[in-house]
């Protein structure tokens, strides 16, 4: 079988599940992850970079997203998200390096990964502790020694949320087994 890579929104809301942050509450209004201002005629202005990631909105699920159909959201946009003003028989799934790209420096996955370094933080003082119940959550199975050296070694240099995009980054996190 080929490999499978989550779709859009299961990328979100694993990501979401595994910092700790999701908010899995059923029903209720849709979420404007975005800021919208009067725009020039009818067309409003919507800003995707001032939204604050950290508002108890972006917790929500994937599937009580306000989706504005003609000015998508570029995250969701880059890992393959359907556009909303077109029917979407059959979802495109590809692999590219801007995935890659936003899955490491997008504004929602950075404030993740550190969400998930000081949820990791509370389990253990130890980085090799914490590298090991990162992989547990993140990827539902134990590190190897090796695995667990060398992000012991980049943690030091780079810090635990860093090690924390890695993981969230990786092909055994974005990819179905």
């Amino acid at each position: 079988m080929n490999r499978t890579r989550l779709d859009a929104e299961s990328v979100r809301d694993a990501v979401l599940r595994v910092t700790g942050k999701l908010d899995a509450t059923m029903d209720g209004p849709s979420i404007k992850q975005f800021m919208q201002s009067p725009g020039i005629h009818r067309t409003p202005k919507v800003d995707y970079q001032a939204f604050d990631v950290d508002n108890p909105g972006s917790y929500r699920r994937s599937v009580y997203r306000f989706l504005f159909r003609t000015l998508p959201d570029p995250f969701m946009d880059s890992l393959d998200c359907p556009d909303a003003s077109q029917f979407t028989p059959v979802r495109s799934s590809s692999v590219t390096a801007l995935q890659a790209l936003a899955m490491l420096n997008d504004r929602f996955m950075v404030r993740q990964s550190e969400h998930f370094a000081a949820r990791l933080s509370k389990t253990s003082t130890d980085v090799g502790k914490q590298i090991e119940s990162a992989y547990l959550l993140a990827l539902g199975r134990p590190p190897s020694a090796e695995e667990t050296a060398r992000l012991a070694a980049y943690a030091k240099k780079h810090g635990m949320a860093n090690v924390c995009r890695l993981i969230l980054n990786s092909n055994e996190f974005m990819f179905v087994p």
